[in-house]
């Protein structure tokens, strides 16, 4: 993720589930941000992150109407400073965050800094720019995107991993199973769940991997959220 995109409308389709999973599941929530400085990894005057739809209300209300008003106060581009998350309560307060910023020459580390930061989380969301990685993504655009393999070290501690993946230029249906597939594939186990996609331009997915005693437990709560908005829908 990257600072100055904070807020936008699918950071608020992301607040929102994580709040609503929060809530149901009573697991405390660790985020790992996947903070990456935009110098170092987008071309000259990329600003494909401001979007922010939902500041006209209506139906992006109905999902979660306190943080609505919570997030309204990202749009002063200011503020749009990662621990003002923490500070100005959109998410949980016992929240844990790894927000080391990721540099692809000690990805190792930063991964394990991360593990280390998050092993006290049940449920853990993983926050890159663009989603899991693409075969095209070059060793300057690598820290935009989750490795499977990090996903898969969440998920072998027991945790409820939620990741999002942004779809561009593509069938997000599709998509939206191609990732799965390849994430439960490296993961090795987990509960086949659905993808919840928000439906803004472009459409962000949202693709959880849980232990098997926590499937029932998850699937209600993600079909709870999305039944609260036309914005957001479950994919099979």
């Amino acid at each position: 993720m990257q600072e100055r995109y904070l807020g936008d409308s699918h950071d608020f389709i992301k607040y929102a589930l994580l709040r609503q999973l929060n809530d149901d599941l009573s697991l405390r929530l660790g985020v790992n941000w996947y903070l990456a400085r935009p110098e170092n990894v987008d071309r000259p005057g990329n600003n494909d992150g401001e979007k922010r739809h939902h500041l006209k209300g209506g139906v992006w209300r109905t999902l979660d109407p306190d943080l609505f008003d919570l997030i309204s106060q990202f749009e002063d581009p200011a503020a749009r400073r990662i621990d003002h998350i923490a500070e100005w309560g959109l998410l949980p307060r016992s929240t844990a965050y790894h927000s080391e910023s990721i540099c692809s020459s000690d990805r190792q580390v930063w991964h394990a800094n991360g593990l280390q930061a998050l092993k006290d989380c049940g449920l853990v969301f993983l926050d890159p720019d663009n989603g899991f990685e693409v075969p095209s993504m070059t060793s300057r655009t690598a820290p935009k995107y989750a490795l499977y393999s990090e996903a898969a070290d969440y998920v072998r501690m027991g945790k409820v991993v939620v990741g999002i993946q942004f779809a561009r230029q593509c069938d997000p249906i599709a998509r939206a199973h191609e990732v799965r597939d390849r994430l439960l594939d490296v993961c090795g186990t987990g509960a086949i769940l659905p993808v919840v996609r928000g439906r803004v331009a472009p459409n962000i997915l949202f693709v959880t991997v849980a232990p098997p005693d926590l499937d029932g437990a998850v699937r209600t709560s993600i079909k709870r959220f999305c039944d609260k908005s036309e914005k957001v829908e479950l994919v099979a």
